[in-house]
């Protein structure tokens, strides 16, 4: 399948609606203060995703590394978050290797291809 701009501004906004939803909970129900804190910062992380989708164009042209790098410390975050919740621990060792690493390395891809298509 070839990868668009538009495909991909598609799959940041997904992206950060769907965890903006699956990291809220925690935030309201986590009872350990690390754990809310952690939470917390992934909504912020998954609404980063919402607002680098509704730029995505402009970061791919002026400044891809920055997006590339905010995907890194996104994957580092959901990685922290799942070793410091033991409840979920199973969870996060199914998720981050099955779900989160593969759809991050996809996105990282394709945003180092499409910065260096022509406009």
């Amino acid at each position: 399948m070839r990868e668009t701009t538009k495909s991909l501004k598609g799959y940041f906004i997904v992206v950060g609606i769907l965890g903006v939803l699956t990291s809220i909970s925690p935030v309201i129900t986590a009872t350990d203060i690390l754990t809310k804190i952690f939470s917390i910062v992934l909504v912020v992380l998954s609404s980063m995703f919402i607002f680098y989708g509704v730029k995505l164009y402009e970061y791919l042209q002026t400044s891809p590394k920055v997006i590339i790098n905010f995907i890194i410390i996104s994957l580092s975050a959901h990685a922290l978050l799942g070793l410091l919740t033991r409840q979920s621990m199973i969870v996060s060792l199914i998720l981050l290797p099955l779900g989160y690493f593969p759809l991050g390395w996809y996105l990282i891809h394709n945003v180092k291809k499409l910065s260096t298509q022509p406009k």
